[in-house]
């Protein structure tokens, strides 16, 4: 997780430091004015002002600490909050670390679970308002974003909470295997409203059914040089279409190295919103299997296929799923992690 942390005194400045030392498992960056600088050790020299950096900080870290007001907090934030989908978590807290306040992206964005982890740093009171937190219910939203699970509709997901806040039962269904204890607000006969975990988002075992996606599939993807991003595009949706996964359930998409600067590939990964991965003709050669193999695509690039080897080498399970599918001159395959629904 990326972190930036803005403080705007002294004692704010120390503070920063034991932040930074005790959240050693993340990469965090702190912030202060100019005057402020030689009250810690770890902290940097703010350049910009307030809001600039603050919008700076929503569109490429994780988590945003201001260790000062609230006021501060929400003001500096305002202008670029958007989508609890896609904002990062914001939490605020005071100078001297006596209340810790989750602000913004209490569930998907991780606030709450990390307001518990900095009080317990501080030694200072967490500050959690969600509803279903402070009513000691499930949170569906947290759940899946801890789960690496794509939730398809926010609506359907405000739905099921509203449910359990008024104490109904929830149903749920998975091609998955389940493990540890559902939770008491899951009721597996219940087909009114209710979770579906598949890589398949058109699937509706309920009434009104929430899709959750596993991002577990690794597309490998082979092109001619220069090939028009909506060829791609199309390309790797239609293959997923074929097989009922839904682009959502994409965790990466995986080339040659010789396809490391391919515009329409590198846009594709933006899109998706997933990492972009090339490797070399030596590393694509070690994987072990049967594949389609071509004389034209090993002449050009040193491998016999590009997209199922590169497709396994994304993936955790080194199974192919998808063989090699053309569409459009564009070669495309798909590997599949395991994946366990764990409560």
């Amino acid at each position: 997780m990326k972190i930036h942390i803005y403080a705007f005194s002294g004692n704010g400045a120390r503070l920063c430091d034991k932040l930074i030392e005790n959240l050693n498992d993340h990469e965090v960056s702190a912030y202060v004015p100019e005057r402020y600088l030689s009250s810690a050790s770890l902290v940097k020299l703010r350049e910009e002002n307030l809001y600039k950096s603050a919008e700076r900080s929503f569109k490429n870290v994780d988590s945003i600490i201001f260790v000062g007001s609230a006021g501060i907090a929400v003001r500096a934030i305002a202008p670029f909050v958007k989508s609890k989908k896609n904002d990062p978590a914001v939490i605020c807290m005071d100078e001297r670390g006596i209340n810790v306040i989750s602000l913004l992206s209490g569930h998907i964005g991780g606030a709450n679970k990390l307001t518990l982890k900095i009080a317990e740093i501080v030694g200072g009171n967490p500050i959690i308002t969600t509803a279903t937190d402070v009513n000691g219910k499930f949170a569906v939203d947290e759940w899946a974003h801890s789960s690496n699970l794509h939730i398809m509709s926010l609506k359907r997901a405000r739905d099921i909470a509203a449910d359990i806040l008024d104490d109904k039962k929830i149903g749920f269904e998975s091609d998955y295997k389940i493990n540890g204890n559902l939770p008491l607000e899951i009721d597996l006969a219940e087909r009114e409203i209710g979770i579906c975990v598949s890589l398949d988002s058109n699937k509706s075992p309920f009434k009104n059914t929430l899709n959750l996606i596993p991002r577990i599939v690794s597309v490998g993807v082979g092109c001619r040089k220069g090939t028009d991003f909506n060829d791609i595009y199309t390309a790797i949706k239609e293959v997923l279409n074929r097989h009922n996964i839904s682009q959502f359930a994409v965790s990466s998409i995986n080339s040659i190295d010789l396809k490391k600067e391919e515009e329409g590939i590198k846009r594709i990964a933006e899109i998706f919103k997933v990492p972009f991965h090339t490797y070399s003709k030596e590393e694509l050669s070690e994987i072990q299997g049967q594949f389609s193999s071509s004389d034209f695509v090993k002449k050009i690039a040193g491998v016999d296929t590009v997209c199922e080897r590169a497709a396994i080498m994304g993936s955790k399970s080194k199974k192919l799923f998808i063989n090699k599918t053309v569409v459009n001159s564009v070669t495309v395959a798909a590997a599949i992690d395991t994946y366990e629904v764990v409560f």
